[in-house]
């Protein structure tokens, strides 16, 4: 029913629920075997260890230096904190090391596909282009490992919806891991969000996708439609077109609304289930 567009409205409390406990798990191969044949979260704590201490093992194949070696354990020990955040190289997790070091460190894991570093642009028209000076996003590959190194397990138990699980943060880790099928779908490699570039005026939208040659803002979030003042600060700018994507827990709809400053778009409220196809969504939208 996904990927042919047309989940029905009575399916889809189940297919969040759903979405949820995968998000909780991942997608690690050894985990969701374990997780299908016992449904017991407890028993995955060994396996994301084993995983854990593989990679620090593996360190040494990648690092070109002693003191790099030291860097890329202390990210992953402390950098599944900053999952799905805006970071800043120096001093990273408490440390004493240097902006250069955090950053190369950070460009092995990536290399590595153990994680990826999303810039933001500053614009909202085509081509999307990053703006390297600025400070990334930190994404993680998987959001099962993210959450054991966090211990955030048990507040997926504690709440229904997934975007007050550890502040929203889970909730962006899982939508930049979902968005990487539709860019892989269209052989691309980079992700992005956007930051208005403009001195004090901070506005920032989760994620853009260039769709043909628009820029498509991305909101994570619930509320009403008033509460989502930076993808109004966004479609507020002349060179916007006229839709936007907002992903969240409620059912698949399209509204039409008006920003404060009286400017009118689509809004695609896209549930988390979704996010997979969000390409196939906008060619019919777009």
């Amino acid at each position: 029913m996904i990927r042919q567009l047309n989940v029905s409205p009575i399916y889809h409390d189940m297919l969040i629920a759903l979405f949820n406990k995968y998000t909780l798990v991942g997608g690690m191969p050894e985990a969701l075997v374990e997780y299908a044949t016992n449904e017991d979260v407890s028993r995955l704590s060994p396996i994301y260890r084993s995983l854990l201490n593989g990679y620090n093992e593996d360190v040494e194949k990648y690092a070109k230096n002693a003191n790099q070696v030291n860097v890329i354990r202390h990210l992953l020990t402390h950098g599944w904190t900053e999952a799905g955040q805006t970071i800043t190289f120096n001093r990273f997790g408490g440390s004493n090391y240097t902006s250069k070091e955090v950053h190369e460190a950070l460009e092995v894991l990536q290399n590595a596909f153990l994680l990826s570093l999303d810039y933001p642009i500053t614009t909202v028209k085509a081509p999307a282009i990053p703006a390297l000076t600025r400070q990334p996003k930190l994404i993680w590959l998987d959001s099962g490992i993210m959450n054991f190194s966090v211990d955030i397990q048990t507040e997926y138990l504690q709440n229904s919806s997934l975007l007050d699980v550890w502040k929203g943060h889970a909730a962006e880790q899982i939508v930049a891991q979902e968005l990487r099928i539709v860019l892989d779908r269209n052989y691309r490699n980079e992700q992005y969000f956007w930051v208005r570039d403009k001195k004090g005026a901070t506005a920032e939208v989760d994620f853009v996708w260039q769709h043909n040659a628009t820029i498509v803002p991305i909101e994570v979030k619930s509320g009403t439609n008033a509460h989502l003042r930076s993808l109004h600060s966004f479609m507020d700018t002349t060179e916007a077109t006229g839709i936007a994507v907002r992903i969240w827990p409620g059912k698949y709809s399209i509204d039409e609304v008006t920003t404060p400053n009286g400017k009118t778009f689509r809004l695609i409220n896209l549930p988390f289930y979704y996010i997979g196809m969000l390409d196939r969504i906008l060619d019919k939208n777009l």
